[in-house]
């Protein structure tokens, strides 16, 4: 059955959408978290006494840790983002179809080769790729100009202070420097320094592997769904004019998502206030959409 039909308005989605999203994403984050945190463990292991000295030598990140490292990022995105960025736009596509299939009992399918699948999985990755690197070269960086301007200069103690950093953003290692300054003014002897700051960084690690993967796959799933609207429309397969209206999830929702909300339904092709098509607005938004159509 469909969710509603009242005053001439056929409701397809409505806040269970919210429900099928955090669903998807339980089932499916692993298969991003995860390669993600193997990543910045791969690239941690680039960092090595050797490749140290050359950056205390340059005063800046070598070319040992950027290139490869640009490599790894490009992988990644390509092999396993991408992959679930795919598979996520077909599963979320499939259930608009299956809901508009119910008002006219006809076969619409949604097609995830379609070129502006295609084009939207393109952008993204190259938007994530420089999200990535750019997080990568100036956490990095930051930490060592810190090092260095406390005075740590031994290649062999900055490489085990910087690998724990790598796939950190800035703040994210900004805070790392704070608590490797604090436990130094309390006498905390180097070696013990390097694991506490291990432990903390593998416990930032965790959060942000799985606050890419739900941001990614949130993404992902709700163009699935607006694309799949916009297809069955210019085909021809809904009985009358089709709207989106943003639903604001999670526990606290932020203003923006609230803003988008409060505009209520607009039209399939127009952007809500914060400038979005759909979901997301932000890192780790929990937001979904309902869609209806107006006979």
């Amino acid at each position: 059955m469909l969710e509603e039909v009242k005053a001439g308005r056929i409701i397809l989605t409505d806040a269970r959408n919210i429900l099928e999203l955090r669903r998807h994403l339980n089932e499916e984050e692993r298969s991003i978290s995860r390669p993600a945190k193997a990543l910045w463990k791969k690239q941690s292991g680039i960092v090595t006494v050797e490749t140290v000295e050359l950056a205390l030598a340059a005063g800046t990140l070598p070319s040992e840790w950027e290139n490869p490292w640009s490599r790894m990022i490009r992988e990644f995105v390509r092999d396993d983002v991408a992959t679930e960025w795919v598979r996520s736009i077909a599963v979320a596509g499939d259930r608009i179809a299956r809901k508009v299939n119910r008002i006219q009992r006809k076969q619409f399918d949604f097609d995830s080769t379609m070129t502006r699948v295609k084009a939207w999985v393109d952008a993204e990755g190259g938007r994530l790729i420089v999200d990535l690197t750019a997080a990568q070269f100036g956490s990095a960086h930051a930490l060592l100009q810190n090092q260095i301007a406390l005075g740590v200069t031994s290649p062999y103690i900055l490489a085990q202070r910087i690998r724990p950093i790598v796939g950190l953003t800035v703040k994210e290692s900004l805070r790392l420097s704070k608590l490797m300054i604090v436990l130094q003014e309390q006498g905390i002897p180097a070696g013990a320094i390097t694991g506490q700051i291990e432990k903390y960084a593998a416990s930032l690690h965790k959060s942000r592997a799985i606050r890419i993967a739900r941001t990614e796959i949130s993404n992902a799933y709700n163009f699935g769904q607006l694309d799949s609207m916009k297809q069955a429309a210019g085909e021809g397969w809904l009985p009358g004019v089709p709207e989106k209206a943003w639903l604001a999830g999670g526990s606290n929702p932020c203003d923006t998502c609230l803003e988008n909300e409060a505009v209520g339904y607009i039209a399939l092709d127009a952007a809500f206030p914060s400038g979005n098509d759909s979901p997301t607005a932000h890192p780790s938004c929990a937001c979904g959409v309902s869609y209806r159509v107006r006979r």
